[in-house]
């Protein structure tokens, strides 16, 4: 066992059935009929890869030990974590065989099955991910004193709301609504007196979700317009009754918003730059000897360069690619060819699309000439690195486009061959390669180089796991929530949870911040009525820490990370 345990080829076979794994929860929807094909085969593979980790923890703990020891099983947190995720698996299946029909209390523990997804951040094969991951743990323990000042701001802001606003935030909903004034009125005239989603009706619930939502800015102005509306208990709004009240939202927004929080990022960053420092020798000595190499390799450069022993007419070619005048001619035409095509619009004449179109054949033939020059001055494996490849695949293109329009084979082809000629604009990207233009030359070779350094790469793994853990976890939670005879407000055809991809999406949607505040409010938090069969009765007390979670994650940490990472590599550029 300890040798299994310990074998790369174990870690590579766990990270397949790990992928495997996220397939099927990823093919997991709330509409799939009890007794189907699809949803047979769902449960099946459930008990397979339930039985698959169990054999590899019983694997390890044979291996390591249970508990006792250094090394032992129960030792790693990551090895904790897994055993949960097993024990909840096995949960789950007896639950699910006991309970033939679904209990839907209980039905909950299959959510933590999403866990699973990340098993891959341990595996030895991946040491950068599991160093991204164990970097953000570790820097968040240190920022206690700065999340304790942003509790206390928004306490204190919440209490002063529930004295401001507590049973203010209602009103009458009705046809009309002009000589209502009170509560008393709207029930008399049988309409329905509603409070807001969002009120400061208590600090723990109310209060603080709706200053959650103030500081995150999406839809704040709709808070703030109701609280410059509210009149007092049971009182209809009327509009601007209070403008003194805009002080409250406004220095919420300056002290909270503005600067805690943003303080708050900063702290996270500044402790990510703290525990990356372990890095910085090992990635100073990599770059050492990148330079050194580099330094060789020009040394070996000036000992002969490679085109001594080349014709009179290859050297005379050599010297022309190598000119900075042709750099300059190059750099005119690719300007000459975007303008032409920037002039090009709907409902041309047709002398312009003639002329476009000569204009076209003549910038091809320039570059297929400076292309074949390039390719005798330099020969195969030189002409083959830097942009040069970007140039051949823009001149092949080029040459396909011309092909295709001439022959009138539109009709064949799924997509216009017309397109293909806008590749061309990826020329402009050779103004990197001027000479002249040395400071952004030096600033992107300089970026190039530092990104394969970079934790970009596993921070953008580690968003696609949040982003997979909390889209199948929306699938669950919200996948039954609209329907025909209660349909959503906030969520629609372009913004849902009923499958996997468009829940991907939605959640890409919340991540900028686009009206993550409205689904939550419009569907999430609605109370269930009797006759509605799937809608369940916890999601008002769930949701809000599903939507603030992710917001949290995705907002206001990783992103900031990232550029934190970047802005490093550039300023040590």
């Amino acid at each position: 066992c300890q040798s299994v345990s310990s074998h790369k080829l174990f870690d590579h076979v766990v990270l397949v059935f790990i992928f495997l794994n996220c397939i099927t929860i990823a093919l997991e929807r709330p509409n799939i009929q009890p007794h189907s094909t699809e949803r047979i085969f769902l449960g099946v593979s459930n008990y397979v890869f339930t039985v698959i980790f169990l054999a590899e923890m019983a694997i390890k703990v044979v291996a390591l030990g249970f508990c006792f020891g250094k090394q032992s099983y129960l030792q790693s947190s990551w090895n904790v974590l897994d055993g949960v995720l097993v024990f909840v698996s096995l949960v789950d299946i007896l639950v699910s065989l006991a309970y033939s029909g679904g209990n839907r209390i209980l039905g909950i523990l299959r959510v933590l099955r999403l866990l699973r997804t990340l098993r891959p951040l341990v595996i030895s094969r991946a040491p950068g991910l599991k160093l991204v991951v164990e970097t953000l743990i570790t820097s968040l323990r240190p920022i206690g004193n700065i999340v304790l000042i942003c509790c206390a701001f928004f306490i204190v802001f919440g209490i002063l709301g529930v004295q401001l606003f507590k049973g203010k935030f209602y009103h009458c909903e009705g046809p009309n609504t002009k000589n209502i004034t009170n509560k008393s009125d709207c029930l008399l005239a049988n309409y329905s007196w509603i409070r807001r989603k969002y009120n400061f009706d208590n600090l723990i619930q109310q209060a603080l979700m709706s200053l959650f939502v103030l500081s995150c800015k999406d839809g704040w102005v709709n808070i703030m317009y109701d609280g410059l509306d509210a009149v007092g208990v049971d009182q209809q709004p009327v509009r601007n009754h209070n403008p003194w009240m805009l002080l409250y939202f406004i220095s919420f927004l300056l002290i909270v918003s503005f600067f805690v929080l943003n303080m708050f990022v900063g702290v996270v960053v500044e402790n990510f730059h703290k525990c990356r420092q372990d890095q910085e020798e090992e990635e100073a000595r990599l770059r050492e000897e990148k330079r050194l190499k580099i330094i060789e390799k020009k040394r070996r450069a000036k000992q002969r360069p490679y085109y001594a022993d080349y014709s009179t007419p290859r050297l005379t070619i050599h010297t022309l690619c190598t000119s900075h005048y042709l750099d300059l001619f190059i750099t005119f035409i690719i300007c000459i060819n975007v303008f032409t095509m920037s002039i090009e619009h709907y409902n041309q004449p047709l002398y312009l699309e003639e002329v476009l179109k000569y204009c076209n054949y003549v910038f091809t033939f320039i570059f297929v000439i400076e292309a074949l020059l390039k390719l005798v001055a330099f020969g195969i494996h030189r002409f083959f690195k830097d942009w040069n490849q970007l140039d051949i695949a823009i001149v092949a293109l080029s040459i396909m486009g011309i092909i295709l329009e001439e022959l009138k084979m539109s009709a064949a082809l799924p997509i216009n061959p017309t397109i293909i000629r806008i590749m061309r604009v990826l020329r402009i990207a050779r103004l990197k390669l001027l000479k002249m233009a040395t400071g952004m030359r030096s600033l992107l070779d300089t970026v190039m180089q530092a990104l394969p350094q970079l934790q970009v790469g596993n921070l953008g793994l580690l968003f696609m796991l949040l982003f997979f853990i909390y889209a199948a976890l929306g699938v669950e939670l919200f996948g039954k929530l609209c329907n025909d005879s209660n349909p959503c407000e906030g969520l629609s055809r372009h913004a849902t949870f009923e499958n996997f991809g468009m829940a991907f999406l939605t959640l890409f949607r919340v991540s900028t911040g686009d009206n993550w505040n409205g689904i939550m409010k419009q569907d999430t938090l609605r109370e269930c009525h009797p006759e509605e069969r799937h809608c369940l009765a916890y999601l008002p007390w769930v949701s809000p820490i599903y939507f603030v979670t992710f917001v949290l994650m995705a907002q206001f940490v990783l992103v900031n990370v990232v550029v934190a990472v970047l802005m490093k590599h550039l300023e040590e550029s």
